[in-house]
């Protein structure tokens, strides 16, 4: 792991961050990995989940510290622009879903296949009284202004 991973990593570490959702992963597919800063022999570990698609500009994803991964009850990628994670917590579990917007410039089809997209998950991931965290890049204008 080096370079922008590392970074994150680095600043969740000294920040205290145990979740963190990233946008523009620029990864393909849908996975999850560990990982840890190469200078911590035995220090805290991460993992790390993903969900890309065709195009490397896209993708989202969530970092864990590996404490609080051992919380993660499932996980699914929707799409390259989102994905949804539940969490086993106390009182009520946790459904995250990361996001990541199509910008204002974007055709108006495209947009609102995303916003529909979003409605679907939440009607068809959360479960009862359960917390729900939408996160993400909500993106909004491009350019100057």
């Amino acid at each position: 792991m080096a370079g922008k991973m590392e970074n994150v990593i680095s600043e969740m570490k000294r920040m205290g961050v145990g979740i963190l959702g990233v946008a523009e992963t620029w990864w393909k597919d849908a996975d999850e990995f560990r990982t840890k800063l190469p200078e911590e022999e035995g220090g805290d570990q991460y993992r790390v989940y993903y969900s890309g698609g065709e195009l490397n500009r896209r993708g989202v994803g969530m970092i864990l510290k590996e404490e609080v991964a051992r919380s993660v009850m499932n996980w699914k990628e929707i799409s390259d622009r989102l994905m949804i994670m539940r969490l086993k917590v106390a009182p009520v579990n946790v459904l995250i879903i990361q996001i990541y917007a199509p910008c204002e410039i974007e055709e108006d089809e495209e947009k609102e296949k995303f916003y529909e997209s979003l409605d679907q998950a939440i009607r068809e991931q959360r479960k009862g009284k359960e917390c729900l965290i939408v996160m993400g890049d909500f993106n909004g204008k491009v350019g100057n202004g």
